[in-house]
């Protein structure tokens, strides 16, 4: 994928989704910026299985609901590297609570990390990637949930929608520098933080009849960052197995 030497920011990657996506990108050549909200066993673990296939990688921890500890991450990345290429905005927290119990706290953190933080790094990032001459790709890790509500998850919801419309208006105004800016909206994919419990209780939803794997948003994710697709900017790629197609996807009798 012509990803050899690439400085990538991928947030949220001591685990999950984010964790795949950083070894993706390091397996195919990337500097990966593995990033975690703290200091914890999960994010070194998932450094050391990136920084096995990329020597140059670094980790760093920041709280991204603080803007200061934001800017004291693109503080360490402008120190460590001449450029940086890829940002993934995978970082994401919920917290679900009915709307009528919502406490204004919780609600302000989850658009804090959700989004808030994903525009202070694609600012960040964007200056940066203006001024190698190269451009570059910012890569917004969204939810199904931005088009279809969720009980409980007012918050997250009115989040990733607000991200939706967010990756557009970064494309649109980032275009002149060579910077496109996508989204990728993720359904039921598995994770450790997933029960498989849960899991199960997707499967009737969905007509491709499975859970998604980390691998398929990561390899995603890889095609994205590459010069394959410079002409795609503000598109939003659904992945989730059909779930999003309508009730009658799964109903063939009606």
């Amino acid at each position: 994928m012509e990803l050899k030497g690439k400085v990538a920011l991928v947030t949220g990657s001591s685990r999950g989704i984010g964790k795949t996506i950083a070894f993706e990108l390091a397996r195919n050549g990337c500097k990966v910026i593995v990033h975690g909200s703290r200091d914890s066993e999960a994010l070194v673990r998932s450094f050391k299985d990136v920084e096995e296939l990329s020597r140059d990688s670094i980790m760093v921890a920041a709280e991204l609901s603080q803007p200061a500890a934001i800017d004291k991450m693109f503080s360490q990345i402008r120190k460590t590297f001449a450029g940086l290429d890829i940002l993934v905005n995978n970082a994401a927290t919920q917290n679900p609570s009915p709307v009528l119990e919502l406490k204004q706290e919780d609600w302000d953190r989850v658009l804090s990390v959700n989004l808030r933080a994903p525009f202070l790094c694609s600012q960040h990032a964007a200056k940066i990637m203006r001024t190698g001459r190269t451009g570059g790709k910012i890569i917004n890790i969204s939810s199904v949930h931005a088009y279809d509500a969720r009980r409980y998850y007012a918050h997250y919801s009115a989040a990733k929608g607000a991200l939706e419309t967010l990756t557009k208006s970064l494309a649109l105004e980032l275009a002149e520098y060579n910077i496109q800016v996508n989204s990728i909206v993720a359904g039921a994919i598995a994770t450790e933080l997933t029960p498989l419990d849960r899991q199960a209780s997707f499967l009737t939803s969905i007509p491709a009849g499975r859970i998604g794997t980390t691998e398929e948003i990561a390899q995603l994710v890889v095609f994205l960052s590459s010069n394959r697709c410079d002409y795609l900017t503000g598109a939003s790629i659904t992945v989730d197995g059909g779930l999003t197609l309508g009730f009658c996807a799964t109903r063939p009798d009606l």
